[in-house]
């Protein structure tokens, strides 16, 4: 990691004039002085740069690892996957993960560090997306760089906090951030049109926070030991006491447009430019012959809707055709992905409601919480049906409902609601049915033909970044560690 990263990178000097100016960034910190960079100058910039990670890099390795998509190489070179096939995890391997939340949450933290009383709306959603993406640091890597990773010119090399440790701390900035909320007054200024998530909706945050706080609290879930059990029940509790969980799907827009590919959508300029022309995930990018399978009823026996939203159809029999991951040999025919944000201006999804609704199932199945987790999990489907625009739910959950693993009523919830989120992250935020796989070992997703290892990594290597600018603190990971040993709530 690049020293500046610590110290100020990725800068965002947005202004308040237009929409589109949140989309321009300014990367020399030579010329902006922090103190005038006021909080709603720089909020919206920093959740543009972060979703840009989420919606891409992050995006494109949860739907290769997790089956979703496969890498047309009969036809088109453009791009090397082989490394996600045979798992050669390196400290390259979507280095750019690592580096652009870092980048993103320096930003957070400006605001975060604000020297005014008068912005405790803007800091409260700066804790809580700081948070957000503090999560996937722990959930990607493990130990990571927090306490001192934010001190700018004071501490350029930070130490690497325990992955437990910075768990809790995320808990306790979401709490602080509710608590900004409901302590406002007059003076402070009002969230306005630079909230590009909520729009100045403080009850829409205090539910995204409480959705957050669900998803920290249930990703630790498994371990058994008493003291993190108690915990989790008493944050859940605290939860309980307000009750609000994400009402709808958290849509993120600071204006994108096709004006330039920088201001569109970053999901849909993967697939295409500002022109419209076909981009190289586009031409590179097929189904995988897993989900295409799974899709069609080959697996379970239930054509499932929302397949010919997210995948072309091929050929007479109007089926999704893919390709086995590892085999460079499949048909010569293969589905295209449909972008699920399918327009330059599309909104980018940060969270959608049918994970909440998920995540609300298994809270209720375990007992952190009151309420009926069997409606939760229909809730889920049905949200995720709406959210890809496909007809067809009410057959297809009836139709499910007896299946092991799929439905409610097949026997296991735990796996039944695991995969559901996975097909309902398919290219919406892919990386979390990745990261709950890890934890829960569901669904049971088939790897690559080529892979070197038995299972998939647990976590990734950090990146050549740390190993050049803080070589004093990064633990070195043989890969093989990588394959054995996960972060704490997996150990």
């Amino acid at each position: 990691m690049r020293k500046i990263k610590y110290l100020f990178a990725g800068f965002l000097a947005l202004s308040m004039l237009s929409c589109d100016d949140y989309l321009d960034i300014n990367d020399d910190p030579n010329n902006i002085h922090q103190e005038d960079i006021r909080p709603d100058m720089q909020l919206p910039g920093a959740m543009v740069m972060t979703y840009r990670v989420q919606a891409r890099s992050m995006n494109i390795l949860g739907n290769i690892f997790m089956q979703n998509w496969y890498a047309d190489v009969n036809n088109y070179t453009g791009v090397n996957t082989s490394d996600e096939y045979t798992l050669d995890i390196s400290n390259n391997f979507y280095d750019d993960i690592w580096d652009g939340l870092y980048v993103g949450v320096n930003n957070f933290q400006q605001v975060i560090n604000y020297d005014s009383q008068d912005y405790d709306n803007h800091k409260a959603v700066a804790l809580i997306m700081k948070s957000f993406y503090m999560q996937y640091i722990v959930d990607l890597y493990g130990d990571a760089p927090y306490s001192q990773a934010f001190l700018g010119q004071e501490l350029l090399t930070p130490a690497y906090d325990n992955d437990a440790d910075i768990y809790r701390a995320l808990i306790d900035n979401i709490n602080a951030g509710i608590d900004l909320f409901y302590t406002a007054d007059s003076n402070d200024a009002v969230l306005g049109s630079e909230d590009v998530l909520f729009q100045g909706a403080i009850n829409k945050w205090i539910e995204f926070a409480n959705t957050l706080k669900m998803r920290i609290l249930l990703r630790q879930s498994e371990l058994t030991d008493a003291t993190t059990q108690a915990y989790i029940q008493d944050e859940f509790d605290v939860i309980a006491t307000s009750g609000v969980f994400l009402s709808t799907d958290a849509f993120i827009n600071p204006g994108y447009s096709d004006a330039t590919d920088a201001n569109m959508n970053p999901y849909n300029n993967l697939f295409y430019n500002s022109s419209g022309s076909a981009q190289t995930y586009y031409n590179y990018t097929r189904a995988s012959a897993y989900i295409a399978d799974f899709l069609n009823g080959d697996i379970n026996g239930v054509t499932d809707p929302r397949g010919s939203v997210l995948y072309e159809l091929v050929g007479s029999s109007s089926d999704i055709v893919g390709a086995v991951q590892g085999d460079f040999n499949g048909p010569s025919e293969l589905s295209h992905i449909v972008p699920v944000m399918p327009d330059a201006d599309s909104d980018g999804i940060l969270m959608s409601y049918a994970e909440s609704r998920f995540l609300l199932a298994e809270a209720y199945d375990k007992g952190y919480l009151s309420g009926d987790a069997e409606m939760a999990f229909y809730e889920g489907v049905q949200a995720s049906f709406s959210l890809y625009g496909a007809g067809g739910f009410s057959t297809y959950y009836s139709q499910i409902d007896a299946i092991a693993g799929l439905g409610w009523n097949g026997g296991n919830h735990m796996e039944a609601i695991m995969t559901q989120k996975w097909l309902a992250t398919n290219s919406v935020n892919p990386i979390e049915a990745y990261i709950d796989m890890t934890r829960t070992g569901y669904p049971n997703i088939p790897l690559a033909t080529t892979a070197l290892y038995s299972n998939r990594p647990y976590r990734l290597q950090y990146p050549l970044s740390e190993y050049v600018a803080n070589s004093a603190n990064v633990p070195v990971i043989p890969q093989a560690q990588l394959f054995q040993v996960g972060p704490f709530w997996k150990n």
